[in-house]
């Protein structure tokens, strides 16, 4: 027979025949495209076979003696795969380097005559494996491994954002010196090894989100910023070792981590950058890059002590802030104490001071509960600032400043250019020290005979002041209801109906409204009689006025030149006087207007009367007062509810 081909595409093949006859092993084409197969055995294949088509069937590997078969024959057998997408697992080597020797096939069919697809698809990454990598699956089905691990790679691969499964990227023993910034943040990748390449640097949106497991060992990192410190804290592993881990302070949160999970590789980066491995325990030590100043920073860890033995290295500084240090007395002994250039204690509970590092140049003490610094210490501050330039702070303390520690006010004074935050440092009565001399501290004594007669000068001035002015006084308390019980006269006589009847011509009726509004809807709430409101009509004018007069403690005449012409003004003004001639407890009340001046025009009895009995002018300008503190009294409660009456029309 000559050669052999069958079609068979299109089908719902599942499996191929178990056959090895003579028909079947002469086949040389076998074309299987667009079926159900899952699998190919090795018996399955026919043994002369020279082209074989397995296109978009459901096939996702090939069993290690099929995969062998096809690489010993591979100038010699042309497989089309398109439309596969391979589950390979990286321990069927047989299968992984065929897959490769078909990624660098021509893309050209010599029997057919036509181009062909040759890429390999993987099912995680629904496409080709990264060039130079290697793609399979470990161990079981989700672990999708990525292996481009020693291929001299010195950029990162490109890869899809979503990889399904547990996608790991090996990417050991390559010359990789960034990595892509292309949304690798958004990767699922789970696993991600970087050991030994030139990394220098890596941003967290350099870091898949959902990653697991980091390793950077071997690199050249110094530091991490403090997001992909917080990052990696929270993975499952990570490997940081063998990298040239610098100790700057710009990287103090990393070399916490660092601390923590990797000891050597911190004492290595304090080697490196101050000579020496040894930090304070639950302390972090680093170097600023700038002042070249060795922090060793305790702060923020609530230490009732500081540490017995500190890192002797120039230009340190020890940061023991907000922590519950109380005393620092003769009795510390501090190994390295002495070599700090800068000691910063605030927010502490400190109540003493005696001993200080003989090579301070910086001091905070802010914020504790300091009262007096004593005599040994203000001496050597004193002295420190006179060989060197001194920093202190000491605002936020119970400074005590009263004469007899006048020296710690005196020293304060002194190292005024030292002390950068005096302009804030208050005592413990709250007053500034920038606003005290020493006399505000240590008044002078003033004799007691110069205080007795002060005293008796100005009680004599006050005495003289309240007579001379008691009445008025008097006056305006009662006027604004103040000091009732003491302004108030207790008023005598009968209960009347009105406490008040003004008597004035009808001429002057627009007088009567300011009346009413000061007196009867004022404090005192007094209640008036006048003609225009309260008379009743019919009634004969003389029985008015009699009634009028006898129904009130007090008659108010309203003296204007209408009035002296009315008749029955005057007949107003007699019937009161006599009514207070009888009644001793009732009074007359004249108020003398504009344009009444010469009381001799008058006739006898109201002439007789204005020049023996005083009177108000309502142009004084302390009328009302007057006028209301010679009415009736009357306590009235401020929160009654008196029913006014309006005159106005």
């Amino acid at each position: 027979m000559g050669e052999t081909y069958l079609y068979f595409e299109s089908n719902d093949l599942t499996q191929l025949p178990n056959t090895s006859t003579q028909d079947y092993n002469n086949l040389r084409r076998l074309h299987l495209a667009n079926n159900n197969l899952t699998n190919i055995q090795i018996n399955q294949l026919p043994k002369n076979l020279e082209y074989l088509d397995i296109r978009n069937n459901n096939i996702t590997s090939l069993d290690p003696n099929v995969a062998s078969f096809l690489l010993e024959r591979k100038d010699n057998i042309s497989v089309e795969q398109s439309g596969i997408y391979w589950k390979c697992n990286c321990n069927n080597t047989s299968l992984l380097n065929y897959l490769k020797l078909k990624e660098k096939e021509e893309d050209y069919d010599d029997y057919m005559y036509h181009e062909i697809n040759s890429r390999v698809n993987f099912h995680h990454i629904k496409g080709p494996c990264p060039e130079s990598c290697t793609c399979c699956v470990n161990g079981y089905e989700d672990q999708f491994i990525i292996n481009c691990t020693s291929k001299a790679l010195e950029t990162f691969p490109t890869l899809p954002n979503k990889i399904l499964g547990e996608p790991s990227l090996l990417l050991d023993n390559n010359l990789i010196e960034t990595l892509s910034t292309s949304s690798l943040r958004n990767s699922t990748l789970r696993e991600l090894h970087l050991k030994h390449n030139s990394l220098t640097h890596i941003h967290l949106d350099q870091l898949p989100s959902n990653l697991r497991v980091l390793d950077i060992r071997q690199n050249n990192f110094t530091g991490l910023d403090d997001d992909v410190t917080q990052f990696i804290s929270k993975l499952s592993k990570v490997q940081l070792s063998e990298n040239p881990w610098q100790c700057s302070c710009k990287f103090i949160q990393f070399l916490a981590h660092l601390k923590k999970v990797n000891f050597t590789e911190y004492q290595a980066a304090l080697r490196r950058c101050s000579g020496q491995e040894y930090c304070p325990e639950l302390c972090i030590c680093c170097k600023e890059d700038e002042s070249q100043r060795f922090i060793i920073n305790c702060s923020n860890l609530g230490l009732p002590e500081m540490p017995a033995e500190l890192p002797i290295t120039e230009n340190a500084t020890l940061l023991f802030e907000n922590n519950n240090l109380q005393t620092l007395d003769n009795s510390t002994k501090i190994i390295g104490l002495n070599q700090l250039k800068e000691l910063h204690l605030r927010y502490n509970n400190l109540t003493k001071i005696e001993v200080l590092p003989k090579n301070i140049q910086f001091l905070d003490i802010r914020n504790n509960s300091l009262t007096i610094l004593n005599e040994s210490v203000r001496e050597f501050l004193t002295q420190k600032s006179n060989m060197s330039s001194l920093t202190i702070f000491i605002s936020g303390n119970n400074w005590i400043c009263h004469c007899k520690e006048i020296r710690f006010f005196r020293f304060t004074k002194n190292l005024a250019e030292n002390i950068k935050d005096l302009c804030k440092t208050e005592c413990h009565d709250s007053r500034l020290f920038v606003s005290l001399e020493e006399i505000d501290l240590c008044p002078e004594k003033i004799p007691r005979y110069v205080i007795y007669f002060t005293s008796f000068i100005m009680l004599s001035c006050l005495l003289s002041f309240l007579q001379c002015f008691w009445k008025s006084i008097v006056m305006w308390l009662y006027e604004k209801r103040l000091f009732l019980k003491l302004t108030t006269r207790l008023e005598k006589g009968t209960e009347t109906k009105y406490d008040c009847f003004l008597a004035y011509c009808h001429k002057d009726s627009h007088l009567v409204s300011e009346y009413v509004e000061r007196l009867e809807h004022g404090r005192n709430r007094l209640r008036l009689c006048f003609y225009e409101r309260d008379w009743l009509a019919g009634e004969p004018i003389p029985d008015c006025i009699c009634h009028s007069v006898e129904n009130s403690k007090c008659i108010v005449i309203l003296m204007t030149k209408n009035f002296l012409k009315s008749v029955w003004g005057r007949l107003e003004f007699r019937l009161a006087l006599h009514a207070t001639s009888k009644d001793l407890y009732k009074r007359l009340i004249v108020i003398i207007y504009p344009g009444v001046e010469n009381f001799d025009e008058l006739d006898g009895e109201l002439n007789s009367y204005l020049k023996l009995n005083t009177y108000l002018i309502r142009n004084d300008t302390n009328f009302w007062n007057k006028l209301i503190y010679t009415l009736p009294h009357k306590i009235i409660n401020e929160d009654e509810d008196i029913e006014m009456i309006n005159i106005e029309h």
